[in-house]
């Protein structure tokens, strides 16, 4: 059974590969593409190496779309815009032998949550991360009357299906997981950056680690306008702090401490029974942190100075690893996937192609898309855009 699995950037490459170990262990045959026509920049040779130790082929948009269309089972680990105008041009060219289609989140889910869903809820198998993110999509697959038995509740598959047990060691490495755009303004950033050296020199036998998104030209789904890198070449940085680029997962689990402001680095570093604190300078929706007062660990960079640390609330935890017993996330999507191309569990890409929902949607796009074309100011983005708001208000409470 072949399962074409495409990214267009780091992470979701990552989540890919994790996808494709799994699928392989089951006897699948995975195969790892990125679409050369979508991605501003190609992913670096050391971007590749850090998200997969599995070969990797680089392809045009139009050839990937016929590569699907052949396949078994495609998943495109795409931002969500991207996956829905990739399942509609693989449904046209496939006709009758449309492959069974997988969507996921490479992330927490922190903001778009119902837009999200709407936009990969074409997949025949969509892996859900939270219990919570479930409750929001079954109530937006309800309120738009569209079939929700593509929700699969998997966690992420980035992923083990619980986390090791918290170490309680003295704090010798601290790791700060920085964000392209969290916060986003330049004045913020240098702040929150200045208050990771403060901690460095009020700590120093400590070892700190500012961990940007990427390096200096690569790219990620989120452009980074303000880089740590040149921060830290700017002034004079105590001696223990550095900025660091090794991959983060080695990073973490040499790491005693990880520090985020809403960085998915954080459920990495419980997984691997790091302590987290996520900085509470902020709390917005542009920060991306609303949505995890519940879990007991946001806290002032006043009270990370004094170790005055959280634990995660154990409902929390609950929410975020829905999958401590039995398989790992990865191990149950792709069991999902291939027991739908092997027809042992239902297909629902039809039913849900044929919905007043996207077939609504369709008829729109292409209105918008022709008026476009005709010279309209509006733009198809600024339409979206504005439709998407629209959409918003009627299906959230």
């Amino acid at each position: 059974m072949r399962v074409l699995l495409l990214a267009s950037f780091d992470s979701g490459l990552k989540y890919a590969g994790r996808v494709a170990e799994a699928v392989a262990a089951l006897g699948a045959e995975p195969d790892l593409r990125v679409p050369t026509t979508v991605v501003p920049r190609l992913l670096g040779a050391e971007q590749v190496a850090a998200a997969t130790g599995r070969p990797v082929r680089f392809e045009p948009w139009a050839d990937l779309v016929a590569a699907a269309a052949e396949a078994d089972v495609v998943v495109p680990v795409f931002e969500g815009p991207t996956v829905e105008r990739f399942v509609r041009e693989v449904h046209a060219a496939a006709g009758d032998r449309m492959p069974v289609v997988g969507s996921g989140y490479v992330g927490m889910v922190l903001y778009d949550v119902v837009a999200g869903y709407l936009s990969r809820s074409l997949a025949d198998v969509l892996a859900v991360n939270s219990r919570a993110d479930l409750a929001a999509f079954a109530a937006a697959a309800d309120g738009l009357g569209l079939p929700g038995d593509n929700l699969l509740l998997a966690g992420l598959a980035l992923l083990p299906a619980r986390p090791e047990p918290a170490r309680r060691g003295a704090i010798r490495t601290v790791l700060f997981a920085d964000q392209p755009t969290v916060p986003r303004r330049a004045e913020d950033r240098a702040y929150l950056w200045d208050r990771l050296a403060a901690y460095a020199e009020r700590h120093p036998d400590r070892r700190v680690l500012l961990r940007p998104r990427h390096r200096p030209g690569e790219d990620t789904f989120h452009r980074m306008d303000h880089s740590p890198d040149a921060w830290a070449a700017s002034r004079p940085m105590p001696s223990n702090l550095r900025v660091e680029h090794a991959p983060i997962g080695g990073l973490i689990a040499a790491s005693d401490l990880l520090l985020t402001v809403s960085s998915t680095a954080a459920l990495e570093a419980i997984a691997a029974g790091t302590r987290v604190a996520f900085v509470a300078e902020w709390v917005n929706d542009a920060v991306l942190n609303p949505r995890l007062l519940p879990s007991g660990l946001l806290r002032r960079f006043d009270e990370i100075d004094d170790d005055r640390l959280g634990e995660p609330h154990p409902a929390w935890l609950d929410d975020v690893f829905p999958a401590a017993e039995g398989p790992s996330p990865a191990e149950r999507f792709a069991a999902r996937l291939l027991a739908v191309a092997a027809g042992d569990a239902p297909r629902v890409h039809q039913r849900l192609w044929d919905s007043a929902f996207h077939a609504g949607r369709r008829v729109t796009d292409a209105a918008v898309a022709a008026r476009a074309a005709a010279g309209s100011r509006y733009t198809p983005r600024r339409v979206a855009a504005g439709a998407l708001r629209r959409a918003l208000r009627i299906v959230e409470p």
